[in-house]
Order: structure tokens, then C-alpha cells, then sequence
């Protein structure tokens, strides 16, 4: 298959709201699957919520069980699709901030986030590693928020195969207060108009990137908001509108463009590895 459909998701995911949160997810996989997407995508800690504060943990499940892990699975398996998540992830007696892959056959892999932002070091162990999942129809990595920042993490990405980039992203425009609705609103707007930074990583990478955002005031904190796709070159595919709601954007991914594009410009075979070894120091 040439081309597929992925689906991304902007949604407000509630502190404690573990019920609201899973129906968030039921409602999006069914009209996902309805479009006819291979992959959808939710935001990160989408399952459990995002905001600083130690309770942040209090729904915290392994990977591999428990109803986080058995809902996702049941949707993904009835609806014949994909599903990215962010969850309270815990494992080896402790917490990460990791975002799920599953399939109708369970789950594929797991992202946990690298770099911690801001009072996320005082809830969150930090992941060790970029990992990417062949799914059959493309190669696949993730970006949970913050990480997109390190444009070293996109060229590890790229390097693993990768040919489509997630960005889960739980970013807040404010901690730990309520923005005026007026302020949200505009927010939004700031966000999907600064894409710059993300446009140019794509392109140097030559890979699709998938964002989508938590929105609005959660019970804790005010998100930021925002979806959209990036083609290979840079360019915006498809952009949510910047409104205060649930909502979902779909986009059609052509592997054939990638490959066209990696053909013109090979800049990943073109690289001197022998001349970066400052990138791996500490400063």
C-alpha cells in the first residue's frame, strides 16, 4: 500500500477523569476507523491526564495490563487499527511518561519520554532510548513533546528507519491555573501558527510529522492546543482549526512521495559521522 490514512487528535484530557479520558479515546479510534485511518493518534498522557503535581501518578498502570491496557487493546482490535496514547506508565518501581503503541494483536511497543520539562523531573523517570516499530505500512517514531525540541532526536529517529514522526504533545500554556477563555483561544492560534521549527526538522529529515496537542483547562493546568501534519518536505499538510474543543484531523500519507524525496535529497546517506563526535558530549 502506496498511501494510508492517519488520524490525530486534539483533546482535553481531565485530572482524575480516568472515565471521561477512556471515553475520549472510544469516541476518536471509532470516527478514526470510520475515515478510514491505519494509525490515530492521541496526545501525550491522553489516558491519565498531564499537569505537575505528584497525583499525576495516581492512575499509573504497567504497559502490559490493567484497563488502560485492556481498553485500548479492545478498541484497537474492534475497530482494525492502530492507536497511539499517552499514559501513567509504571514499571521497574517507578513512573514514566510514555506514550503507547497498540494494535488489534496488542501491544507493539512503548515510547517512554526522554527529556523531562519543568516539574515533570519531580514526577517522571526519564526513557533511555529512541525506538522505532515497523507496522507493516511504514516505520514509525516518537516525539513526546519536549523531545521534539532536540533535533538530535529526530536524526536518531530517521537513522532507526523512521518514516513518519509522532508528536504526542501535552504543552501548557499555563501551570497550575486557568487561563481565561479569550487567552486559550488565542493560544491555539500562536500555536498553529508557529510550526516553523518542526517544518524545518521534517524536511532535514525527510519524514512526515504528526502533532497533535492536549487544549484547555484540564483541573490542574491550561493546555495549549493544537494538530497538524508535515509532508517530508516541509510543507503543512493539513491543519486543525483553532477551536476550544475535541477534534480530529486526517491526512493522507504517501510513502512513494517519501521515497521520491529521500531520492532528490540524501541527506542521511550524505552525513560525516566522523566529524560529530561533539553531539554525543556533555557541555
Amino acid at each position: 500500500m502506496e498511501t494510508f490514512t492517519i488520524a490525530a487528535v486534539q483533546m482535553n484530557a481531565l485530572r482524575g477523569e480516568l472515565d471521561h479520558n477512556l471515553a475520549l479515546h472510544e469516541r476518536f479510534t471509532r470516527e478514526a476507523a470510520e475515515a478510514g485511518a491505519r494509525l490515530v493518534m492521541f496526545p501525550e498522557l491522553s489516558v491519565t491526564a498531564h499537569f505537575g503535581d505528584v497525583t499525576a501518578t495516581e492512575l499509573a498502570e504497567p504497559a502490559n495490563s490493567g484497563r488502560i491496557h485492556d481498553t485500548i487493546h479492545g478498541l484497537a482490535k474492534q475497530h482494525d487499527i492502530i492507536i497511539s496514547y499517552g499514559f501513567c506508565e509504571y514499571a521497574h518501581g517507578a513512573y514514566y511518561n510514555s506514550q503507547g503503541l497498540m494494535g488489534p494483536d496488542g501491544l507493539i511497543g512503548v515510547q517512554r519520554k526522554i527529556h523531562a520539562s519543568g516539574d515533570e523531573y519531580f514526577t517522571f523517570r526519564m526513557g533511555r532510548s529512541l525506538d522505532t516499530f515497523d507496522l507493516g505500512f511504514c516505520t514509525i517514531g516518537t516525539l513526546i513533546c519536549f523531545d521534539s525540541n532536540f533535533f538530535e532526536a529526530w536524526r536518531v529517529l530517521a537513522l532507526k528507519g523512521a518514516e513518519v514522526i509522532l508528536q504526542p504533545h501535552a504543552s501548557r500554556s499555563a501551570r497550575g491555573k486557568k487561563l481565561p477563555l479569550t487567552k486559550q483561544k488565542q493560544v491555539i492560534k500562536d500555536v498553529l501558527a508557529d510550526t516553523a521549527s518542526n517544518r524545518v526538522y521534517a524536511k532535514a529529515n525527510s519524514v512526515y510529522a504528526v502533532y497533535a496537542n492536549q487544549y484547555g483547562y484540564n483541573g490542574h493546568s491550561t493546555h495549549g492546543g493544537g494538530a497538524y501534519v508535515i509532508s517530508p518536505n516541509g510543507e503543512m499538510r493539513v491543519q486543525g482549526v483553532p477551536k476550544l474543543s475535541d477534534l480530529m484531523i486526517t491526512a493522507e500519507i504517501d510513502m512513494e512521495e517519501l521515497r521520491r524525496i529521500r531520492a532528490a535529497r540524501p541527506t542521511l546517506k550524505q552525513r560525516r559521522p566522523e566529524a560529530y563526535g561533539i553531539l554525543t558530549e556533555m557541555i
